[in-house]
């Protein structure tokens, strides 16, 4: 056999060889193929390559095994804080993937094991799916029933938003915001942990599930602020009276004690108010008050103020408790009882007319100078028309009156009364003034003066000009010129005597209504009272 048959019969045998060792090579990757994935073969990240279909189900199904969910919530014991309440691993509750194995085998039945070589030039193939997670539903609940939040053996209640007491600093009442609780409904929180768990997060916050109980009065509450305004806006009520001249601020001092909180309600104590406004009345008002009056001789007499408002308590009380429930910051004076009355501050000042009764003299004072002295004959003491003492001040003044009274009819050029029908005026009709005459043969009640003297009063006088009336105890006149009537004597008499006094009598206009002619007491309403003496300026 020659050289050149066997070199080919010797590459014919190596090239059947190979083809028999390709062959064999490729029919047990077609073996080996059938029953695993072919190189290069991914799914959902997990390299199945000469895996088996089972190992690859293992695979994926053991992605889940290191899971772990972290559930947030409040602090049990501190609810303003974060916590993490728990944990949940798959194997607590039973987390699996579903239907992996229809999954995976779907695939590899797509897999054509004849094929299996086109792996050394092809690319590997990568397969991804959405799988569903699921768990064993009725282990989730059992699992957190037993973690201490759910339990609640160490929770907190909520607490609604109240009002706070009085704060005295703050001269109001506050809202006091509402309070976190960590008190749960667990069954409101558990689709977020099941939603969680089912997307493999890894943390869940379950105060966005609104399972915690909260308050059930916010600290915004419309009502819990409208009553917090309404006592605060009566508390910071300022009301700065002139109480007949004297200064007197209701405010925090009293309201403190008068605005209160009852059963959920403001309470305004009108008891306290009313008891303040006859406080305040029976200490300011100036009518019937006594003060202390010097006279020109140098003496000190205790006096009654017979002119001057005096208050309504009544309507001022309910003036004053609707101004605290309108939270109302003003000026004031007090409602009065006498409107007619002139304003009296319980001083004279500078300019006064002061009738001694006793020594039948009066010092007439202007702009505090002696502007002049005069004689004048008053009430007849003998028979009770005696001129009242007090402290008194002009009502009108009117030129060319008539003065009519029982049996006596009288024209007078300067009229200037001073309570009720008492007044000063000129006496055409008398030539003598001082002296004793007023004993038995005074006026009906009047101050008589002389027709000069009177009209430079005339002239001086207006609304409101203080006219001092009084007579000396006994042993302290210190002229003793004449025989006085004593307080006891005046004091029977003054208010309702016979005559110039009376309505209709000397103080009475020829057809001019009643004004003048009041008498004592007559429209003010009020008892005098010697309470609350208050020496005054004069």
């Amino acid at each position: 056999m020659s050289k050149k048959k066997i070199i080919l019969i010797s590459i014919i045998s190596i090239v059947l060889l190979a083809l028999l060792g390709a062959g064999a090579y490729y029919l047990q990757g077609v073996s080996k193929y059938k029953t695993r994935f072919v190189r290069g073969t991914r799914i959902n990240g997990v390299d199945c390559s000469d895996l088996e279909p089972g190992t690859v189900c293992a695979l994926l199904d053991g992605q889940i095994s290191g899971y772990v969910l972290e559930v947030f919530g409040r602090n049990p014991e501190k609810p303003e804080e974060k916590a993490v309440l728990g944990t949940i691993t798959p194997e607590e509750v039973g987390l699996h993937r579903k239907d992996t194995a229809v999954l995976v085998n779907g695939i590899f039945a797509k897999q054509n094991p004849y094929k299996w070589f086109e792996m050394f030039w092809k690319e590997g193939q990568e397969y991804a799916f959405d799988q569903e997670l699921t768990y064993e539903a009725d282990s989730l609940p059992t699992l957190l029933g037993g973690w201490e939040a759910w339990a609640g053996n160490v929770s907190v209640e909520p607490k609604d938003a109240y009002l706070s007491e009085y704060l005295p600093e703050e001269n109001a009442y506050q809202v006091i915001p509402d309070t976190m609780g960590s008190k749960m409904d667990g069954a409101k929180a558990i689709p977020a942990i099941e939603k969680a768990l089912l997307s493999m997060e890894n943390q869940v916050d379950i105060e966005e599930t609104g399972c915690y109980n909260s308050a059930r009065i916010k600290a915004d509450d419309k009502a819990l602020n409208d009553l917090a305004a309404q006592l605060n806006s009566m508390l910071g009520t300022t009301i700065r009276y002139d109480w007949y001249g004297t200064e007197l601020t209701v405010g925090k001092e009293q309201l403190k004690d008068w605005v209160s909180l009852e059963n959920g309600k403001p309470v305004l104590d009108e008891e306290a108010v009313a008891e303040f406004v006859a406080a305040a009345k029976k200490s300011y008002d100036p009518y019937g008050h006594s003060y202390v009056f010097r006279t020109s001789l140098g003496v000190d007499l205790k006096l009654k103020c017979k002119s001057g408002w005096t208050t309504d308590a009544e309507k001022e009380t309910q003036e004053l408790i609707d101004l605290i429930k309108q939270g109302a910051v003003t000026d004031r004076r007090p409602v009065s009882r006498t409107e007619n009355y002139v304003f009296f501050d319980g001083t004279i000042g500078d300019s006064y007319a002061e009738a001694d009764l006793s020594n039948q003299h009066m010092y007439f004072y202007y702009k505090g100078e002696l502007y002049l002295e005069t004689d004048f004959v008053s009430g007849d003491v003998a028979t009770g028309h005696a001129t009242p003492e007090g402290i008194f001040a002009v009502t009108y003044k009117q030129r060319d009156r008539i003065l009519r009274g029982p049996g006596y009819e009288s024209f007078v050029h300067y009229w200037m009364p001073f309570y009720g029908g008492y007044g000063m005026h000129d006496a055409m009709w008398r030539r003598v003034f001082g002296g004793s005459i007023f004993l038995d043969n005074g006026s009906h009640g009047c101050v008589n003066l002389p027709l000069k003297n009177a009209e430079k009063i005339y002239e001086c006088v207006e609304t409101g000009f203080p006219v001092v009336c009084y007579y000396y105890p006994q042993g302290k006149n210190p002229k003793e010129i004449v025989q006085t009537a004593g307080p006891a004597q005046a004091a029977g008499v003054e208010g309702q005597p016979n005559g110039e006094g009376q309505p209709n009598g000397e103080g009475q206009p020829n057809g001019e209504g009643q004004q003048g002619a009041e008498g004592e007491g007559a429209g003010q309403g009020e008892p005098l009272t010697e309470e609350n003496e208050i020496r005054g300026q004069w």
